[in-house]
């Protein structure tokens, strides 16, 4: 089994619709994640304006050029110079253990260090094992945690 990585496309904008859908619908599974789908917009139909804005890369994997996850990285700046953070990774759940969740973050990586960005962070909710050991493997470490209480009656 042979994992593909490449930069998405519009060609990719059917399948990214559809695991944006399913990544969001696991969200409700994690604590913090309704509010983490919150804090970002649903894409939708809107895949081929993000394609295009150039500060943000998606990258998509899969096997047999069946695309199976993607990532987004968003670039932005810091004191210490430019970054870019994950803001969302995901793999569709019959294929993880697989390496696709790997590739798209070594993708990530690679491209971070081409552009000469000073960081990549990335976010895994409280009890998001998978994504936390993904990003662990990786190289990408816990530097904060958010605590947060809900005010609403």
């Amino acid at each position: 089994m042979q994992v593909f990585t490449r930069r998405a496309s519009e060609s990719d904008c059917e399948v990214l619709e559809q695991l944006e859908t399913e990544a969001r619908e696991t969200l409700d599974h994690f604590r913090g994640g309704v509010r983490h789908g919150d804090d970002f917009e649903s894409i939708g139909k809107q895949w081929a304006k993000v394609l295009s804005d150039r500060s943000i890369v998606t990258f998509v994997a899969g096997v047999d050029e069946v695309v199976m996850g993607y990532l987004i990285a968003k670039q932005g700046q810091a004191k210490s110079g430019k970054i870019a953070t994950i803001e969302q990774v995901f793999v569709t759940k019959d294929a993880r253990n697989t390496g696709i969740g790997d590739a798209l973050v070594n993708a990530a990586i690679s491209w971070a260090k081409a552009e000469s960005l000073v960081a990549l962070d990335g976010f895994a909710l409280p009890g998001d094992r998978e994504t936390k050991n993904l990003f662990e493997r990786s190289g990408l470490v816990a530097r904060l945690i958010t605590v947060t209480t809900d005010l609403k009656d």
